[in-house]
C-alpha cells in the first residue's frame, strides 16, 4: 500500500460529553505545556505570533512616522537602525506571517482530512516550543546589540544561533503538516478530493522543506565563519545580504501558498457551489508554489546582475497567472451559486487582492529596465505578501473559530476588520512600489530611511489602518475564549468537507464515532443533497 492511500479508519473515539473522555485531557498549565493536541499547539502558535505581530506593527509605524521627515525626525540612533530594520523584516515574515498561518493550519488540516490527529505530535509540539525559544533569543540578541550590523560579536552570534533555531522549528512543523495531508487522509479522500486549503498547506509546506534547509545551512555557515572571526562571507553588516533572497520574490511567495488555498475553500461554501475544474484550482496553488521557490537564488547576495536574469524575470511575471487563475476561478463560483455576505468571504476577498497587488508588483519589478532590485520597491511586494498572509490567516481563525476556540467569532466585527485591512494594507504598499519606481530609497543600507517623505506620511497612516484591523480582528475572536452555555453549532456555514462533521469544538480525537466514507470532494455537500 502506498503511503498517500490510507485504510479505513478503525479507531472509535468517545465523544467530548463522556465525562471519562473529559477526564483524561489534562487541564490548565499541564494542558498546555505537556499536550500533543494538535488544536492546543496551533492555538499557542496563533496566540504567540498575534502578540509578535502586535509589536511589529508599531515598530513599522515608528519606521514610517521617521521616514515623514528624515532630517528632523530621529526615532533610530545611526547606530540602530540597520539593526531595527532587519528585525522588522525578519520578524514580519518569520515570527508573524509563517508561525500564523501554521497555527491555523495545525488546528484545522487534520480535521479537513478527517484525521484524528495529526502526523508526529510530539514533533509538532517540539516544534512550537523550538520556534518560541528561538523567537525570543532572536529578540534577546538584538537587546544585546547584536543581529546584522550589530556591535558585539556574541550577540550577532547568537542571533545567527536563533535564526536557524526558528528556521528549524519551521521546518519540523512542515514535516508534520505535509504527512498529514499524504498519508493520514480519511477512506476515500483521495488527493485530487482534498480541500483546497489543506492542499495549499501540504504544497507550501514542500516548499518548506526544499528552500529553508538552503537558509538554515546558510546560517550554519555564516554563524562558523563569524563565530571563528572569519570575513569570507561578510562583516556584520553583511549576513543579513547572504539571507536576503528569503525576503524577496520568488521566495517570499511561499509564505502566501495558504492564502490561494483558504480563499478557494471559503468562497466555494460562500457561494453554496463546487469548485469546477477542481483540477484547476489546484493546478494553480501547485503552479504557486513551483513559481516561489528561490533557493536557486540563495548565493546571489546584493548583486543586481543575478536577480536580472531570464530565469528570474520569466518567474515573475509567471506568478501572476495561479493568483488570477484563483481569481477567476471564484467569480465563476459566485456566478453558478449564490452571494453570501459573510466575514469569510471578505476576508478571502481582501487577502487575495493584496496578494495580486504583491505579485503584480513583483511581475513589474523583474523587469530589468525599471531598476527598481534592491530598492524599496522590494519592501512594499515583501509587505504585500507578508500582509495577505496574515488577512488569510485571520480570516481563517474567523472562519473555522467554532474549530479553533470555544464559540463564534463577533460577525459584525468580522465583517469590518478585512475591509480596514484592505485599506491599510493598500495604503502600506502602494506608497512603497511608487518610491521605488521613482528610484527612492534602497532596500538595504545602514543609514535606511527609504521612500519619498511625503508618501511615507501615507505608510504612516497606514500602518495604523493595519494595527487598527488586526485590533478589530482580534476583539471579534475573542468570544472564542469564553464560549457560551448555548449549544454551538457544528456547521454555521453549511460547509463542503470533513472538518463540519467534528462537533464544535471537537474532542480529543477530533470526531465523534465513525466518518462515512468520501465519496468526492464534497461529502457534504453530498450528504444535503441525499436528503
Amino acid at each position: 500500500m502506498a503511503v498517500t492511500e490510507t485504510p479505513r479508519e478503525t479507531v472509535t473515539t468517545a465523544s467530548v460529553k463522556d465525562p471519562e473522555a473529559r477526564g483524561l485531557q489534562p487541564t490548565g498549565l499541564a494542558g498546555v505545556l505537556g499536550s500533543g493536541d494538535h488544536k492546543v499547539i496551533g492555538r499557542l502558535y496563533v496566540v504567540t505570533a498575534l502578540a509578535f505581530g502586535l509589536a511589529l506593527v508599531a515598530l513599522g509605524e515608528l519606521f514610517a512616522v521617521e521616514g515623514t521627515s528624515a532630517d528632523t525626525l530621529d526615532v533610530f540612533s545611526s547606530e540602530t537602525v540597520f539593526q531595527f530594520f532587519t528585525l522588522f523584516r525578519v520578524g514580519t515574515v518569520f515570527l508573524l506571517a509563517l508561525p500564523l498561518i501554521i497555527g491555523v493550519a495545525l488546528v484545522v488540516v487534520p480535521l479537513q482530512v478527517g484525521a484524528r490527529s495529526i502526523a508526529f505530535p510530539r514533533a509538532a509540539a517540539a516544534s512550537y516550543w523550538a520556534w518560541l525559544m528561538g523567537s525570543a533569543l532572536l529578540v534577546a540578541s538584538y537587546l544585546m546589540n547584536g543581529g546584522p550590523g550589530g556591535g558585539r560579536a556574541s550577540g550577532v552570534n547568537l542571533w545567527l544561533a536563533s535564526m536557524g533555531l526558528v528556521v528549524a522549528a519551521i521546518l519540523v512543523a512542515a514535516v508534520c503538516l505535509a504527512t498529514t495531508v499524504l498519508a493520514l487522509r480519511h477512506t476515500g479522500l483521495t488527493l485530487d478530493r482534498v480541500p483546497m486549503f489543506a492542499w495549499s498547506v501540504a504544497i507550501a509546506s514542500i516548499m518548506w522543506l526544499l528552500t529553508l534547509p538552503v537558509l538554515l545551512a546558510m546560517l550554519a555557515l555564516l554563524y562558523v565563519d563569524h563565530r571563528h572571526g572569519g570575513s569570507s562571507l561578510g562583516d556584520n553588516a553583511g549576513i543579513y545580504g547572504r539571507i536576503l533572497w528569503v525576503f524577496r520574490n520568488p521566495q517570499i511567495y511561499t509564505v502566501a501558498i495558504p492564502v490561494l488555498g483558504f480563499a478557494a475553500d471559503v468562497l466555494a461554501t460562500t457561494a453554496r457551489a463546487r469548485i469546477l475544474p477542481r483540477v484547476a484550482a489546484q493546478g494553480a496553488i501547485a503552479a504557486f508554489g513551483v513559481l516561489g521557490f528561490g533557493a536557486f537564488l540563495a548565493g546571489a547576495g546584493t548583486s543586481v546582475d543575478t536577480y536580472s536574469t531570464w530565469l528570474v524575470i520569466g518567474i515573475g511575471l509567471a506568478a501572476v497567472l495561479p493568483v488570477l487563475a484563483v481569481l477567476a476561478l471564484s467569480a465563476d463560483l459566485f456566478r453558478r451559486g449564490s452571494f453570501r455576505l459573510t466575514a469569510g468571504a471578505l476576508y478571502a476577498t481582501s487577502a487575495l487582492l493584496i496578494l495580486l497587488l504583491g505579485v503584480g508588483a513583483g511581475a513589474l519589478g523583474s523587469i530589468p529596465r525599471l531598476e527598481t532590485t534592491h530598492t524599496i520597491f522590494d519592501l512594499g511586494v515583501t509587505h504585500a505578501v507578508v500582509l495577505a498572509s496574515v488577512i488569510a490567516s485571520l480570516g481563517g481563525l474567523h472562519w473555522w473559530a467554532t474549530k479553533i476556540g470555544r464559540g463564534p467569532a463577533n460577525e459584525a466585527l468580522g465583517r469590518l476588520a478585512p475591509l480596514v485591512l484592505l485599506i491599510g494594507a493598500a495604503a502600506v504598499v502602494i506608497p512603497d512600489l511608487v518610491s521605488g519606481l521613482a528610484g527612492e530609497g534602497a532596500e538595504k543600507r545602514l543609514d535606511w530611511t527609504g521612500g519619498i517623505e511625503g508618501l511615507n506620511a501615507v505608510v504612516a497612516i497606514g500602518t495604523l489602518v493595519v494595527a487598527l484591523g488586526m485590533a478589530a480582528a482580534v476583539v471579534s475572536l475573542l468570544p472564542l475564549l469564553k464560549g457560551t452555555d448555548a449549544v454551538v453549532e457544528a456547521d454555521p456555514w453549511e460547509g463542503q468537507s470533513l472538518e463540519w462533521l467534528s462537533p464544535s469544538p471537537p474532542p480529543l480525537a477530533n470526531f465523534d464515532g465513525e466518518l462515512p466514507v468520501v465519496t468526492s470532494a464534497e461529502p457534504l455537500v453530498d450528504a444535503r443533497e441525499e436528503t
